[in-house]
């Protein structure tokens, strides 16, 4: 065999060291290969294995000892076609065997380390089991060349084992950077939830708190027991808005005492002109739902009805079962509801309230017919378990 030029091994040493380049790069993009063009998995994988131990093992041609032996006895179209083929073997017989060690769900389970050794040394040991009796049926037993395929094939499996390992190890770095900042962003929510409801909570309507303090001062007067009467339910109202257990939600049971303990008050500034009834399905008192939501909407319904008229209303609370929801029905007997709805603080503090806790689950209703009330439709029903 004719020795070749320093020319020839500077153009093969010039295209391995590109092929090298060029395989490593799909190596570490491996799982994106083929992705849009090839739809089955396994033969995805295949392809793009093929492809990366094609260009690692060409790179290989310069110290491999038996290139231009291959190419002056079978010329570059046996050459080219035989490459092909090992190529094809290594992926059918290495690829897959070291896929299914990498894979094996039991093997998943050692430390980081000994999982990549593992992955290090079966690379090489089928990277031997492939190339060997190739190479020395291929060169004839000479078995300088197998010599040198054995080094080349020991170089290869390790390269590619200790490129996967790095990979590897990127990829739990990224993760585990990506999983850090994702709970920073969940516990950032928390907070603004946290604040923004703390918010919701703690405001009271000024104009009615100013009424009841008025009421009970001309009632000190007037009447001492209807002051005190009046003065204990204005106490247990802020108290529940205080919220000393920090708690979002309340139960159905919870709101509707407070919502009766609004009632109460304003019973007692307006006497005969406001009456009200409330109906509550006794089976769903333990299911929550946002600390007061039913309380501005009762409220609502005093000032749009009694307050706004001064005539008679009547305020009738109902809290039923509608299929997999809790259906939360406030009606009264005062003007209807004008086209353009424009709601207040208190609605829209309901609004938000819902928007927070029960976000796509809940839906409110504005309606006339046939009869004018407001409902909440819960599609969400939260146990309080703890109370049952």
């Amino acid at each position: 065999m004719k020795e070749p030029s320093y020319l020839s091994y500077a153009a093969l040493v010039t295209v391995s060291l590109a092929m090298a380049v060029g395989g490593l790069y799909l190596l570490a993009n491996f799982n994106r290969l083929f992705r849009g063009s090839i739809k089955n998995a396994w033969l995805r994988r295949n392809a793009a294995a093929w492809l990366v131990i094609f260009l690692i093992n060409g790179s290989m041609s310069p110290i491999s000892g038996g290139f231009f032996y291959f190419l002056a006895k079978f010329g570059w179209t046996g050459t080219i076609a035989a490459h092909f083929i090992s190529t094809i073997i290594a992926t059918l017989i290495g690829f897959n065997t070291v896929w299914a060690v990498a894979e094996s769900k039991r093997l998943k389970r050692l430390s980081f380390i000994k999982h990549k050794l593992l992955l290090f040394f079966t690379l090489i040991i089928m990277t031997l089991v492939v190339n060997v009796p190739f190479s020395y049926l291929a060169f004839d037993h000479n078995m300088t060349f197998v010599k040198y395929n054995i080094i080349s094939s020991i170089y290869v499996g390790g390269a590619i084992g200790l490129v996967y390992a790095l990979i590897s190890y990127l990829d739990i770095e990224r993760k585990r950077k990506f999983d850090e900042k994702e709970l920073e962003l969940i516990r950032l929510r928390e907070l603004k939830t946290k604040a923004e409801l703390d918010a919701l909570h703690s405001k009271v309507n000024p104009h009615f708190l100013y009424n009841a303090l008025n009421s009970i001062a001309d009632l000190s007067i007037t009447d001492g027991k209807k002051a005190r009467k009046m003065t204990v339910a204005l106490a247990d109202l802020f108290r529940y808005s205080i919220n000393y257990s920090n708690n979002n939600y309340s139960t159905i049971k919870e709101e509707i005492e407070m919502a009766e303990v609004y009632l109460q008050i304003e019973k007692i500034r307006f006497e005969d002109k406001l009456n009200y009834q409330v109906h509550v399905d006794e089976t769903l008192n333990h299911y929550l739902v946002p600390r007061f939501v039913i309380q501005p909407l009762v409220e609502n319904a005093v000032k749009h009805g009694l307050k706004a008229t001064g005539q008679l209303t009547e305020i009738i609370l109902e809290v039923t079962e509608n299929g997999d929801g809790i259906v939360i029905n406030i009606a009264d007997t005062g003007p209807s509801f004008p086209e353009e709805l424009n709601p207040g603080y208190g609605v829209k503090s309901v609004y938000d309230k819902m928007d927070l806790l029960f976000a796509d689950n809940y839906e409110i209703l504005f309606t006339n017919t046939p009869r004018k009330q407001v409902s909440i439709h819960l599609k969400k029903m939260i146990k309080n378990e703890p109370a049952i």
